[in-house]
């Protein structure tokens, strides 16, 4: 089910009427506010620094994207002079890739294979505000009538000196549990069933891959909800999640920071295209 379904659920149940002038909003309406601003983003440019726990270390990137969603386009530099083009128009399979680092030429990749997935939590297709909201659209899910107490509203904190309300989720029963793999089912399409992840589901199971077939009847373990404890800022203009930060039984998994946010501007076709004046395509 859609983002949009769930926060048309959540807008009945928790937004039964405007706010009332000098009350502070509830951390239900919050979030129902922010599901819908995640749905009002088309486009938008951003410098993202992002965590990751891989295979016991925490690796770190700060990364410059420009995002449009129809049709879908995305321009991604790293820290590390790592360059992206993906134009749904040019090329629906494959990305163009600049390595900045031996053999020096572009290659074209599938988002979605190990090549450039490798030490990813997430394919380029998850790097905008769909994906966080995603993240709480299940949180909200699974936490039913418990809502009020796993959900807490910890107030206002300046984040890249804006004001942001300080959301904390905890879900109590985080696990991993037996899954049953149905006919043509790949890690890809079992974590976007489920809402927990992929990259967990590769990491606790061997010889699968994130796109292949896996053998029909295999039970996995798979987690049951994204993460165990998650601490996110939404911004208190833009209604938008800039900062979000998730723990599982591990302790620390990811964390991911927008700055220099912009959102719904117009971008000039050429800035998806290899031969805009300052990529190095």
């Amino acid at each position: 089910m859609s983002i949009r379904f769930y926060t048309f659920i959540l807008v009945l149940l928790f937004s039964l009427g405007p706010l009332q002038a000098g009350l502070q909003p509830t951390c239900r309406q919050l979030i129902s506010t922010m599901l819908q601003e995640v749905e009002n983003v088309h486009t938008a440019s951003y410098t993202l620094n992002s965590s990751e726990r891989v295979k016991g270390k925490i690796l770190r990137a700060t990364s410059h994207i420009k995002l449009n969603l129809h049709p879908r386009q995305l321009y991604f530099k790293n820290n590390a002079g790592v360059e992206i083009i993906y134009n749904e128009l040019v090329d629906k399979e494959n990305a163009l890739v600049y390595p900045n680092t031996f053999p020096y030429f572009n290659l074209k990749l599938d988002p979605h294979r190990s090549i450039m997935r490798n030490n990813l939590h997430h394919t380029i297709f998850e790097l905008g505000f769909h994906h966080v909201g995603s993240i709480i659209q299940n949180a909200v899910k699974y936490s039913e009538l418990n809502f009020d107490k796993w959900f807490t509203n910890l107030g206002i904190v300046k984040f890249n000196n804006r004001d942001c309300y300080k959301i904390y989720f905890e879900y109590p029963d985080f696990k991993y549990v037996k899954y049953k793999v149905h006919k043509k089912e790949t890690a890809t399409s079992i974590a976007l069933k489920l809402g927990v992840g992929e990259y967990r589901i590769i990491q606790n199971n061997a010889n699968i891959s994130f796109t292949d077939y896996i053998k029909e009847g295999r039970i996995l373990s798979v987690p049951n909800v994204y993460a165990s404890k998650t601490l996110m800022y939404i911004d208190k203009e833009l209604n938008l999640p800039v900062y979000i930060k998730a723990f599982d039984d591990q302790g620390f998994y990811e964390s991911y920071e927008f700055f220099d946010l912009k959102v719904n501007i117009n971008f000039a076709p050429t800035e998806f295209e290899k031969s805009f004046p300052g990529y190095k395509f």
